[in-house]
């Protein structure tokens, strides 16, 4: 530590210098306030002065007043030497930039140890410098950085692309980067197609996902994937890309051209409320799966649910922020509150919810991100002009689908395998005419295989599935039934034929003792017990014609592609 001795007179300055050296303290000296100035301008090893106050050319209240202007990015203290002791120097001594005092006569003792002390702060004063322009360094590295990916999120993800009419949002951000996620698409021959999700966290590291949960979207949209589909794909890649504390809850969402069939695969997130045109919660649709970048791909579940809406009816979905919006003293607006909004009609609920949230708040901060999105059921238009015709979706080389015929037999172990409607769907979705099917494809196997093994074949009663004990009882017995089974078979035929392509044409032949279909009634409340739950009423609000034949033991529909 350097120091600058300033003084006019010449025995001051050499004590001073006798008593840093013995004490091993380099030093310079001055002999007025004009010299001082200039050494600690040029002598950037200078760290602290001694300055005395009377002295010819610049007396020492100018020369600290001066050194402090200009080595303002310096930290050097001033100590005052005088034999003035009265209130008005010291307070003049402070008030130009002085650090501290040392009365006339020297005392050595006092000296060095207010030397010491200074030296201290010193030392402190260049960490927290260095700690600084360390810091700096970062701030505009993460500046730079911020920069970059805004740009690449700006330019490589579209959000909201919307163009259809039938859907309205709301999306209020906590932060520039966000974890909530809302696409939209136009989907086959007319539809549409919606995801709304809600990654785990806030700010950057939970917008992270949502690039490559964007590209599989509009990738597989515009390929006219089944929502099923899409959320495996998303599963697959988030397990691949997010640590296991990270996950997506998410609602994808199709609708047909129509705007009378909702295709939903729902994974953590809030239920999905269906509200009547006039007002009023019509049915919450919960979720049954699992968020995405949870499960393995093994473990994944890709079926979905299908209903049939009605017309103009809006399917309202949101992200945990707006149930979970605040006051100051921590109270929650609650689902309670969003219901009684939705009792009455309006043109725009999101835009209803968004401005009771914001009065709800009283001007406290978001703590979350609010993302929301209704879709009304309807005929699609975009861009205001219904032509689903637009969107037809076409095999690779421009023609229509051509004739094709897959039979299927299986009996014994066949059918004892769990996996036989994946297999045929994975084919059938091979073909790119029935590629937008695919969940649709789904249900309907999946229903008419099941109903045609437990009830056909096994003889099963429905009726147990009405508690969860009884429900747990009836697998028990399909499985003994199916172990035990030697004899009995389950054919089935998806044909498009040459006289009708347009028609999927679905059979289901079971070997079993059969029932008499010309009781079977078409109200939902009388349905026997081959149909079980959304059983028979689903298929036929899925087909165009829906007939038993052969005893009740075949079932063929026609599906309107």
């Amino acid at each position: 530590m350097k120091v600058l001795v300033v003084d006019d007179h010449s025995y001051n300055r050499e004590l001073l210098g006798f008593i840093l050296e013995d004490h091993q303290y380099p030093y310079a000296a001055a002999a007025d306030g004009a010299e001082a100035v200039e050494a600690v301008v040029n002598d950037p090893d200078i760290n602290v002065v001694l300055m005395d106050v009377n002295m010819p050319v610049m007396d020492g209240y100018e020369a600290t007043r001066l050194i402090k202007e200009k080595c303002a990015d310096r930290f050097i203290p001033i100590i005052f030497v005088t034999a003035l002791d009265d209130d008005e120097t010291l307070a003049k001594c402070l008030s130009v930039g002085g650090n501290d005092f040392v009365p006339k006569p020297i005392n050595e003792s006092v000296l060095i140890a207010k030397l010491s002390a200074h030296g201290r702060t010193i030392e402190y004063h260049r960490q927290l410098q260095e700690t600084n322009e360390q810091l700096s360094y970062h701030q505009r590295l993460m500046d730079r950085e911020h920069s970059i990916v805004e740009h690449v999120f700006q330019n490589g993800m579209k959000r909201v692309d919307n163009s259809c009419d039938n859907v309205n949002y709301h999306i209020s951000p906590m932060s520039m980067f966000n974890g909530d996620l809302l696409l939209v698409a136009p989907g086959g021959k007319g539809g549409v197609y919606i995801m709304l999700g809600d990654f785990t966290g806030h700010g950057l590291s939970a917008a992270i996902g949502c690039l490559p949960v964007s590209d599989i979207f509009y990738a597989m949209t515009a390929k006219q994937a089944g929502v099923g589909e899409i959320a495996r794909e998303m599963n697959l890649r988030l397990q691949d890309l997010l640590p296991s504390n990270m996950f997506c809850c998410a609602a994808l969402i199709e609708m047909n051209a129509k705007g009378d069939r909702l295709t939903l695969w729902v994974g953590g997130m809030n239920d999905l409320l269906l509200v009547k045109p006039e007002g009023g919660i019509l049915e919450s649709i919960p979720s049954q799966h699992m968020p995405l970048g949870i499960l393995a791909t093994e473990e994944f579940e890709a079926d979905v649910d299908i209903i049939s809406p009605p017309e103009n009816s809006i399917l309202l979905a949101y992200t945990d922020g707006v149930v979970e919006a605040q006051k100051l003293d921590g109270e929650l607006y609650g689902e309670e509150r969003l219901q009684k909004l939705l009792q009455l009609p309006a043109d725009s609920y999101t835009k209803r919810i968004a401005a009771e949230v914001l009065a709800f708040q009283e001007g406290e901060e978001q703590t979350d991100d609010i993302s929301m999105v209704e879709l009304v059921c309807a005929p699609v238009t975009h861009d205001g002009v219904v032509d689903a015709e637009r969107f037809a979706v076409q095999s690779n080389d421009g023609q229509q689908a051509l004739p094709f015929r897959f039979n299927w037999h299986l009996n014994g172990e066949s059918l004892r395998r769990d996996d036989a409607v994946s297999q045929w769907v994975a084919i059938l979705n091979a073909n790119p005419y029935l590629r937008n099917h695919g969940d649709v494809l789904f249900t309907l196997l999946s229903e008419i295989y099941s109903n045609a093994v437990e009830h056909g074949l096994l003889k099963l009663n429905s009726d147990l599935k009405s508690s969860p004990e009884g429900f747990e009882e009836y697998y028990s017995l399909r499985k003994q039934a199916l172990d035990a089974l030697v004899e009995g078979s389950v054919d089935v035929v998806v044909e498009i034929k040459a006289e009708d392509t347009e028609h999927l044409w679905i059979s289901i032949t079971d070997t079993g003792e059969g029932f008499d279909y010309q009781d079977q009634r078409d109200d939902e409340e009388d349905e026997d017990e081959f149909s079980f739950g959304r059983g028979i009423t689903l298929i036929r609000s899925l087909v165009e014609t829906c007939e038993y034949s052969n005893g009740g033991r075949t079932l063929t529909l026609s599906y309107p592609l």
